[in-house]
């Protein structure tokens, strides 16, 4: 059965426990990472994923605690030996960054590197992300700081819906895609200029008739039950905080 397990729960300041947020699907053809912060080499490895089996990363946004990690996972599978391509989908915005980034390491002298292809996802409402045998996965263009989207992932084996966030302050387009899903997976960094609180996400969830939510991206130094009773007022359904390595089935 399709899973994603959650690599890193924590907002941009993160500590022994909690790496910054980001998380990988698993299905039957292969592994998508979400964002990447962090060792990824060895969470994947943790999260039981084969690294031959990564097929694709998509980056919510250019901000470092969401894309720190790449130019260390794209060098460390190169010195495993990876020949196989791999896509990167991120707005133009941030992958124009991110050949920034790269060029400062010279990547393109890598010796046998293997194929990288840039795949540009517009800022638009439900506009395509990933189309495979697994999942179909569209944007969610939110509010924050830089162009920035979250995913709405819909499982082709199960029908089960998952919304993740990204970074955003509640929108009325995160509302719309919210609508009936079975898992939201909100950030809760705080009712700050481009993020969200957990009584936020809660109202989202309340509003939305989701099945489950889930606060990720948090201050590691916040008090958890503070923050469940802080969603559990909005939305009396179940409410949960994302610990690295949770795994939700799909």
């Amino acid at each position: 059965m399709p899973r994603l397990v959650i690599l890193g729960s924590a907002a941009a300041v993160s500590d022994a426990a909690h790496e910054n947020t980001y998380m990988v699907l698993d299905a039957a053809h292969g592994a998508i990472l979400i964002d990447c912060a962090g060792g990824p080499i060895g969470r994947l490895q943790r999260a039981a994923i084969p690294l031959n089996t990564l097929r694709t990363i998509i980056i919510t946004h250019n901000h470092p605690d969401h894309s720190y990690g790449l130019p260390v996972l794209l060098m460390s599978l190169w010195l495993l030996g990876r020949r196989e391509p791999l896509d990167i989908r991120a707005s133009a915005h941030a992958i124009s960054r991110l050949r920034t980034i790269m060029g400062a390491y010279e990547w393109n002298d890598w010796p046998n590197f293997f194929p990288i292809e840039f795949v540009a996802v517009p800022m638009e409402e439900g506009a395509p992300v990933l189309n495979n045998e697994d999942f179909v996965i569209t944007a969610v263009p939110c509010d924050h700081f830089v162009p920035t989207f979250g995913v709405k992932i819909v499982s082709r084996t199960t029908g089960y819906a998952t919304l993740y966030t990204s970074d955003t302050a509640p929108t009325e387009v995160l509302r719309r895609a919210a609508q009936g899903v079975d898992l939201l997976i909100h950030e809760a960094a705080g009712a700050t200029t481009g993020h969200s609180s957990a009584g936020m996400a809660g109202r989202l969830a309340g509003d939305a008739k989701i099945g489950k939510l889930v606060l990720i991206h948090y201050q590691v130094y916040a008090d958890q039950n503070a923050l469940l009773a802080e969603a559990r007022s909005e939305f009396g359904g179940p409410i949960e905080i994302a610990q690295d390595f949770s795994e939700y089935p799909l």
